[in-house]
């Protein structure tokens, strides 16, 4: 059933995203021959070049600003709005429904992330011919294999910002879960967030004193690596936790 409702909130996803990323990579690609690279550029490409880098970086801003939305909204409409009368008659539990939600918050955000580093890498004047030729892989992979652990650091970063994004969701809808207990939803969900970021200070500064964060650095690389996405992910599924114990204890849809 999870992924049924899993084609349910991605289907909604390309709905909401279908325009907005093609036209950052569009717009991405037309900045690259419009972009003052050269010397000796006209007046009127300058304008030109000033006009599309303007309509980039709005196109960026408006990405950002949909991804917030679809995040508070896709929650709050399916699991806590006139939805939710629906969703909460299916026969799914509740962590169902809000690992469903999660999983999609946090591949938009992630396409998003990949979107604008193509963009970036559109923008650029990169030799393209040079880059594609089959040579050119063929020293990456040696150099791969020559230093293994180059791409075990890049797949720990990559874990790492997943972790960051599944916090940042979590501790969105435990706020907005907490918020909808109260009849003033909105203005608690707002004190409740600023509330659960201060006690995501004090967990800092715990572990500062408990000195988690010198050892941590100071171990081997791969070590250190781990040692934060444990810090990072206990928090995270504790938010889920109270989240899924609020839909399935104290849920009021009146």
């Amino acid at each position: 059933m999870l992924w049924k409702l899993l084609k349910y909130d991605f289907r909604s996803m390309w709905k909401s995203f279908a325009l907005i990323w093609p036209a950052a990579l569009v717009l991405a690609l037309i900045n690259h021959f419009t972009l003052p690279y050269d010397e000796g550029v006209t007046q009127s490409n300058e304008l030109l070049a000033i006009i599309t880098i303007m309509a980039f970086t709005a196109v960026l801003f408006a990405m950002f600003v949909a991804v917030m939305i679809f995040v508070v909204q896709r929650f709050y409409k399916g699991l806590l709005g006139d939805e939710g009368y629906l969703m909460h008659t299916l026969p799914v539990r509740s962590w169902q429904l809000v690992a469903s939600k999660l999983i999609c918050a946090v591949v938009t955000a992630l396409v998003s992330l990949a979107v604008i580093f193509l963009a970036c890498l559109l923008m650029v004047p990169i030799r393209w011919g040079q880059v594609l030729r089959i040579a050119f892989f063929q020293d990456l992979w040696e150099g791969l294999l020559s230093n293994p652990d180059a791409m075990l650091y890049l797949l720990e970063f990559l874990l790492l910002t997943v972790t960051a994004l599944l916090l940042f969701v979590t501790m969105t809808y435990l706020s907005m879960s907490i918020g909808h207990l109260f009849h003033r939803r909105i203005i608690m969900s707002v004190a409740a967030f600023i509330f659960l970021d201060v006690l995501g200070t004090v967990y800092v500064d715990v572990l500062d004193q408990l000195m988690v964060w010198d050892e941590l650095f100071n171990a081997a690389p791969h070590a250190a690596f781990w040692g934060v996405f444990g810090v990072m992910l206990l928090p995270a599924l504790l938010f889920a936790a109270g989240t899924v114990w609020i839909l399935s204890h104290r849920l009021n849809l009146e």
